[in-house]
């Protein structure tokens, strides 16, 4: 007994690529890399048990663009020519695995959301922005600086496709700082890059048209906020709006997620879940009416490109029942698929429960471990995210 008349197990398009399925493996921050950004036997083994899971699509851990916009010290880098070769090894064992799967390589600056542990990395944005919660206030870039960040993604994405992946992905959610310039929280600019939608959008803009000179068809996604959860951001009311400017960019793909760290000053009655770091990766969600927390944003959305959906997808019924309803084409899943490497297998075959043995508790995220396997250690789920939040923190003080 299998599920292959499901739609989620069925053959699906984007861009030039054929999907075997459409389940997706959204980015996580492995931090496996070596400081001078050498592929580790870590990384590699982590790509290869998600390739031979099942699922069909593989979006990478985000890859810095500029060294000063590089996130972590062990994150995946694509500021150079000297890491195609590193990154390569990526792509090949994904395609060696399983010749079928497809892998996406995300790019990233990190912006104004950089760590105290990354001393190279400058706190910069679309303008100068005070945090509540953010020790280093955002530096504004100039005019030329936005040039060059723009050519360091178009430059990244032509690496990207020398290494042997299948696209690229534009890192615009969560605060980083493309996600920065989309929302006019942050974004508090009078020149043609801040102010209306089609300005605070024309970086994405400009970074795919310029890609598309020097990389033609080669697929472009990118991950966005639907919601940044803070007063004066994007929010349901504007997200429309902002969504059918994305289109006209020239994407292939938009995932779709939610939150910025601002938030998470906020209280739960305010959020409408419990401000956890990371805020994208909620916690406490194992009703259905608390999964899948993004549909509502998209599920009456009409786009021209097809949508990923990320976000609390615990459950391959409810999955299954949105992806009929037509809203979207793709799920994504992240923590799932760092408990159980090979749950799309699991699922297609009918083997053990419907739902995922991810609890939703952040260990991952805090303990480098999954939390599904300290459950079995009896350290209960309110420490998992207790530890982690301390951690999160004091990265910041």
């Amino acid at each position: 007994m299998d599920r292959s008349n499901y739609k989620v197990f069925s053959e699906g398009r984007i861009g030039n690529l054929v999907l075997k399925n459409r389940l997706v493996r959204s980015a996580t921050c492995e931090y496996k890399m070596t400081v001078d950004g050498k592929t580790t036997d870590t990384i590699l083994n982590i790509y290869k048990e998600l390739a031979a899971g099942g699922v069909g699509m593989i979006i990478s851990s985000l890859m810095a663009v500029t060294l000063n916009g590089k996130g972590a010290p062990n994150q995946m880098c694509i500021y150079g020519d000297e890491y195609i070769n590193e990154i390569s090894k990526v792509a090949d064992i994904v395609h060696h695995t399983d010749s079928n799967c497809v892998i996406i390589a995300q790019l990233c600056h990190a912006g104004r959301q950089v760590t105290l542990e990354n001393k190279i990395a400058e706190c910069v944005g679309p303008s100068t922005m005070e945090s509540s919660i953010l020790v280093k206030t955002a530096r504004e870039l100039t005019a030329d600086e936005i040039k060059s960040i723009i050519r360091s993604f178009v430059d990244s994405i032509v690496r990207v496709k020398k290494a042997g992946f299948d696209g690229a992905q534009l890192h615009a959610a969560h605060g980083y700082l493309l996600s920065s310039f989309l929302s006019p929280y942050t974004n508090k600019r009078t020149d043609s890059f801040g102010g209306s939608v089609k300005n605070r959008a024309r970086i994405i803009k400009d970074i795919v048209t310029l890609a598309r000179k020097e990389v033609g068809n080669f697929p472009i996604f990118i991950k966005m906020n639907c919601d940044d959860h803070v007063v004066g951001g994007i929010s349901k009311d504007s997200f429309c709006e902002l969504i059918k400017e994305i289109e006209l960019s020239g994407v292939d793909a938009i995932e779709i997620s939610g939150g910025i760290w601002d938030c998470l000053v906020r209280t739960e009655d305010e959020l409408g879940f419990i401000p956890v770091p990371i805020p994208e990766s909620r916690t406490k969600i194992d009703n259905l009416d608390k999964q899948s927390y993004y549909y509502s944003y998209v599920k009456n959305l009409k786009t021209t490109v097809p949508v990923i959906l990320v976000g609390g997808n615990r459950n391959i019924e409810l999955m299954e029942k949105l992806l009929q309803e037509g809203s979207i084409e793709f799920i994504s899943l992240a923590r799932p698929l760092i408990a159980e490497p090979n749950l799309p297998n699991r699922w297609f075959n009918y083997i053990g429960k419907e739902t995922t043995a991810c609890v939703s508790c952040n260990a991952c995220l805090a303990f480098k471990e999954c939390g599904c396997a300290l459950k079995k250690k009896k350290i209960k789920r309110e420490m998992f995210e207790e530890g982690f939040s301390q951690l999160w923190r004091e990265s910041f003080k």
